[in-house]
């Protein structure tokens, strides 16, 4: 090679290697940014942070309060009049010792509860018998017992007291022990934690056709939205679900995420529609008519856009417009701002748009594997535009589970399998 040859070959592989360079730099400038943000990812997932707080705070916040032009409000004026106190002045001024003056008497109300709240104790004269042939044991029961035991057992706790404390346990997931302490703080009543587990048990008991009925009931509904979260009995890994509706829910523990779990719940032969995310276990009930969450599929949307720039960002764009120009569209119709023809076309329109961007070939893995995900529930993806009861969103579901959350996290979940009664385990 001459030398004007072999300077232009190193000019050219110079070239070339800052070019390298630079695509290596720009690849080690995204790869830091890509760990920063699982970084950042990582630490929102362990931090327990309320939801106001969550990254950084808006430019112009939500004023706190009603908004301009709610009617006032205020606590309702008292029907009645306990007792009386005079709230009098003193008798020279605080600031220059001189005289007061009487110029006006104004009233104001305090509803306040008593502490200790007074118990009633009920005496139950049991009468005890037996049975003049057979000579069995007979004994009386009135419809406020709690229970048949005496003797050593006969002390009882009435039926308002074991279901205000079934309430603070199981509604406002307020643990066991502390349940017994606000029955002895604010009403002198003297309980074990054990006493109260054991009512639950006996409460359970007696629940069970009620739950069972309510099974019914969702199975013959005709929509149902259905979640589930990790659980824990006695130590062991389980999951929690929820079925509900605008009707009722149905809460039931099972060591699997199965879809057999719904089709024990909901039965095989369900003919409603099941409102529910895109995990795996559903799709293993082919019988079944659903329609999958657009919110989920809209968060995917979002960090699709979020992580990618230039074209790869079009497909998630696309179908995010899509499933909000749905949702607007069945807000519509169920407002009555369009007609029935004009629904029918609009849905049609959606429908092919659906299927033009779901056609399409995709390179980047993320937008691939989103299309792969949206092909596989096509059929599910529009259902609610179809089913004037059924929400774009599984957010029923989501708010039903939220309470069993927060007992996870405050108290735990259960410690034997005693105490999934009346749900079967």
């Amino acid at each position: 090679m001459t030398l004007d040859e072999l300077l232009a070959e190193n000019k050219q592989l110079r070239a070339e290697n800052a070019e390298l360079k630079q695509r290596l730099a720009d690849l080690d400038a995204v790869g830091q940014d890509l760990k920063a943000q699982l970084e950042a990812a990582l630490r929102a997932g362990k931090r327990q942070a309320t939801p106001f707080s969550r990254g950084n705070p808006k430019a112009e916040p939500k004023k706190p309060g009603r908004k301009k032009g709610h009617q006032a409000a205020h606590r309702r004026r008292p029907d009645h009049v306990d007792r009386v106190a005079e709230a009098l002045l003193p008798a020279t001024c605080p600031d220059c010792a001189g005289s007061v003056l009487e110029d006006a008497v104004q009233v104001q109300y305090q509803e306040d509860i008593p502490r200790p709240v007074p118990t009633i104790v009920t005496q139950f004269n049991v009468h005890l018998g037996h049975c003049a042939q057979c000579q069995r044991r007979t004994q009386g029961r009135h419809p406020e017992q709690t229970s048949d035991a005496l003797g050593a057992a006969a002390i009882q706790i009435g039926p308002n007291a074991l279901g205000l404390a079934a309430e603070m346990k199981h509604g406002l997931g307020v643990s066991y022990g502390k349940v017994a302490r606000l029955l002895e703080a604010s009403w002198g009543l003297r309980a074990d934690r054990s006493t109260v587990a054991r009512a639950d048990e006996r409460l359970a008991k007696h629940l069970t056709p009620t739950y069972q009925q309510l099974l019914l009931r969702l199975r013959a509904s005709e929509v149902v939205h259905a979640d589930e979260t990790g659980w824990k009995v006695a130590g062991q890994k389980a999951w929690l679900w929820v079925f509900t509706n605008d009707d009722l829910s149905v809460y039931t523990i099972d060591p699997t995420r199965a879809h057999e779990v719904v089709e024990r719940i909901l039965g095989e032969d369900f003919a409603g529609v099941l409102g529910c995310d895109c995990f795996l276990a559903y799709d293993a009930l082919p019988t079944y008519t659903q329609s999958k969450c657009a919110g989920h599929l809209l968060q995917r949307c979002a960090e699709i856009t979020e992580s990618k720039s230039g074209r790869a960002v079009r497909f998630s764009q696309q179908v995010a417009r899509l499933l909000r120009a749905a949702i607007t569209v069945k807000q519509r119709h169920l407002d009555g701002k369009i007609s029935p023809h004009g629904y029918a076309v609009a849905c049609g329109r959606l429908e092919a748009a659906l299927d033009r961007w779901l056609a399409g070939h995709y390179t980047d893995p993320d937008n691939t594997r989103f299309a792969k995900l949206l092909r596989k529930q096509r059929p599910h993806l529009l259902t609610f535009l179809y089913v004037d009861a059924m929400a774009p969103t599984n957010n029923a579901a989501e708010r039903e589970i939220r309470p069993a959350v927060l007992i996870r996290k405050t108290n735990g979940c259960n410690r034997s399998p005693t105490g999934l009664r009346p749900i079967r385990f």
